[in-house]
């Protein structure tokens, strides 16, 4: 029922990235906060300007605009911007082989294969460890290329309107010169120091609200009290720890709103916590601070109520804590369906579902307060054109629609007091990414020690220095990547920088570096492509049926950053080719998940054209080619060789798409393509 009131809705884009110095060169180790700085930060704040009466909240995190202000006034000392602006011809090997790391980190279909002549080197590096190989046969101007149009892809759609520079080489999409790169370099720098006062501009105007976080990430709740872990699980198992951190916890947040002072002018009226992760001890703690209000996600806030009768109503109330601190709750479903589903989505279709979804909340409840919190550079590169057109739709439709309000949190008042609160963050309302496997507790051992060392030298002229690099430590984002589950590109890059800090504690205190911090925390290794070792001739029946039917197969992890084992249908991939070029496919998943299900696939293989077969395992056929499929434990697949004319003998990107009920719900890999390789003949070769 309508009731003429109007639904009130707080959009929050969290902006935040770890601090990639190494602790001990004091050298940016990874480009994401300047990669992101022009792709995301400054066309998220430049498209906000357009639309005349659209409140949003941007979450500045302090340790992002650290680092923004590092690059901003060119005193960054980063290891990428350096590599990038030498001569091509006076780069070592292994300075090439460090910068190809990144050159095809992004999405491949969207970043990539829009710049044709960057989607053909990447297709001629492969998708296997070939880095020296692709070294020795690519030119210098060839490697000048790829730089250029790395940092092209890179470039947001409203950077790339607004500079002429960036547009003119885009269009030229060559043969480009050192000076052309250079010439980037120094238009890329400049909109870097136009990010921080361009929030700040939009805040001084009422045009946006600015909030923050604690200064380096730090889940508070865990800093508060570690064991607050058990509220959601009871049976997690904890780190053994010696030394609390709360002295820490309130340092993080006193600093934080120092920082914001620095760069704002004001003292921030609310905070994002870090993995919008609360307990009744943080809150205090923050209201202690002076902070107003801050926010959660659904099920923390589901666990901490005593009553619930079956409805979501509750989710759409503000709430005071013990008359405090005002809290709110975000709405997982939207906010997920922006992170993670509409991407796939026309941008029409996924604003007109987005709005029908916010209609229905507001016909069924009383004055509905409905909170959609989520990254706020993370998920873009998934979206065609960084999302920009389906954010310009949605924004064009909360500006028009009468009955949606846009408000900034500040400006609420609480209508529910709650007097309890079951510790837990925005991932299933507990703290388990980040503590409780092995390798976690591991990492909190190991900052608990060092804090330990740190606080039994209080009287060293250089403990505040320590302190400093044992704060950084305290980050979030290190544990998230620790645990067997996760499978990381750069996660010993994370590994190495998290102990860094750990190692410079102890140099600058004078004490000994105990061994454990020379060696890696993280035993999981990235993500592996092998090649085939000779011809298949598997039968289609949808199972192994021997040992040897798939042995010289290339496989194809689908598991990779971000994703975690248990949430996808599909997990690996093995293929292989016949005599006469027939293509096998064998999908290994989850699939007892979808039965009774009507599901599909669609195989997409990408070179100089572009291949979608559309796979019907229930039905065993395949569309627009006489192939053949098969469900039981697997998917096994058959495409001939006509529907792969002149792709046989090359390397082509490769993902597939599965379709439930119609409606796209899974791609893999999940963050690329990858690269399968049908070049090699084993006409010649014989194994016994």
């Amino acid at each position: 029922m309508d009731r003429g009131e109007r639904l009130k809705l707080v959009i929050i884009w969290h902006m935040h990235q770890p601090i990639f110095r190494n602790g001990l060169t004091e050298e940016y180790e990874l480009p994401w906060v300047f990669l992101h700085g022009i792709k995301d930060y400054y066309d998220m704040a430049l498209h906000a300007v357009k639309f005349e009466g659209l409140k949003l909240t941007f979450n500045l995190t302090p340790s992002l605009l650290e680092q923004l202000n590092d690059y901003s006034s060119g005193t960054a000392n980063c290891k990428f911007l350096r590599l990038m602006r030498k001569p091509v011809g006076s780069l070592r090997e292994e300075e090439k082989k460090w910068l190809l790391r990144f050159f095809f980190s992004g999405s491949i279909s969207l970043m990539l294969e829009p710049l044709r002549t960057y989607y053909r080197q990447f297709l001629n590096l492969g998708g296997y460890d070939a880095e020296a190989e692709f070294i020795r046969r690519v030119s210098n101007q060839d490697f000048l290329n790829i730089e250029v149009l790395f940092l092209l892809s890179w470039c947001g759609p409203c950077l790339r309107e607004k500079s002429e520079v960036i547009s003119k080489m885009i269009r030229k999409e060559g043969v480009f010169s050192q000076d052309e790169k250079e010439r980037l370099l120094e238009e890329l720098e400049g909109v870097m120091a136009k990010i921080i006062p361009l929030y700040a501009e939009l805040a001084r105007a009422k045009r946006a609200q600015v909030t923050t976080t604690p200064y380096y990430h730090p889940i508070l709740p865990l800093l508060l009290k570690p064991d607050c872990a058990r509220q959601a699980l009871p049976k997690v198992k904890l780190p053994a720890l010696h030394i609390g951190f709360k002295d820490d916890a309130r340092l993080q947040v006193e600093k934080a709103i120092e920082a914001y002072r620095k760069f704002f002018g004001e003292t921030p009226s609310g905070f994002w916590p870090a993995e919008g992760g609360i307990s009744e001890e943080a809150l205090e703690l923050l209201r202690e601070a002076g902070i107003r209000w801050c926010a959660s996600d659904e099920s923390v806030l589901f666990n901490s109520l005593s009553y619930r009768k079956g409805t979501r109503e509750p989710l759409y109330r503000v709430y005071s804590f013990k008359g405090n601190i005002n809290v709110l709750f975000r709405d997982r479903e939207l906010s997920d369906l922006v992170g993670f589903t509409y991407k796939s989505w026309k941008p029409e279709e996924a604003v007109e579902d987005f709005l029908s979804k916010l209609r229905r909340i507001h016909e069924n409840y009383k004055n509905p307060v409905v909170v959609v919190a989520l990254d706020g550079e993370n998920c873009w590169e998934f979206y065609a054109d960084n999302g920009y057109r389906f954010r310009e739709l949605l924004y064009g439709r909360l500006t028009e629609e009468e009955w949606i309000e846009t408000v900034f949190p500040e400006d609420l008042k609480p209508s529910e007091r709650i007097d309890r609160i079951v510790a837990g963050s925005w991932i299933n309302g507990n703290f388990s990414t980040w503590i409780g496997e092995e390798e976690k507790n591991r990492a909190w051992e190991l900052l608990g020690f060092t804090k330990f060392q740190l606080e039994k030298s209080r009287h060293s002229e250089n403990y505040p220095k320590a302190k400093e690099k044992l704060l950084i430590a305290e980050g979030s984002d290190w544990f998230w990547w620790f645990g067997r589950k996760c499978c990381f590109e750069f996660l010993e890059d994370f590994d190495r920088l998290f102990r860094s800090n750990l190692v410079k504690v102890y140099r600058l205190l004078g004490m000994r570096t105990p061994e454990e911090l020379f060696m890696p925390i993280s035993q999981v290794k990235k993500r592996r492509i092998s090649l085939p070792a000779g011809y298949i001739h598997p039968t289609i029946d949808g199972e192994v049926t021997s040992y040897f039917e798939w042995l010289n197969a290339g496989k194809v992890d689908f598991l990779e950053p971000l994703t975690v084992e248990g949430s996808f249908y599909m997990r690996t991939a093995y293929y292989g080719y016949d005599e006469e070029g027939n293509l096998f496919l064998r999908i290994d998943g989850d699939w007892e998940r979808l039965k009774g299900v009507d599901f599909y696939l669609v195989v997409e293989l990408t070179g100089e054209r572009k291949v979608s077969i559309p796979v019907y395992p229930l039905k065993g056929k395949l569309t627009g080619c006489e192939g053949e499929c098969a469900l039981h434990r697997t998917v096994e697949v058959r495409i001939p060789a006509n529907c792969l004319e002149g792709m046989q003998g090359s390397r082509v990107g490769f993902s597939v798409k599965l379709f439930v009920e119609g409606r796209l719900v899974e791609e893999a890999p999940f963050l690329s393509h990858a690269v399968i390789d049908l070049s090699r003949s084993f006409q010649n070769e014989w194994m016994v």
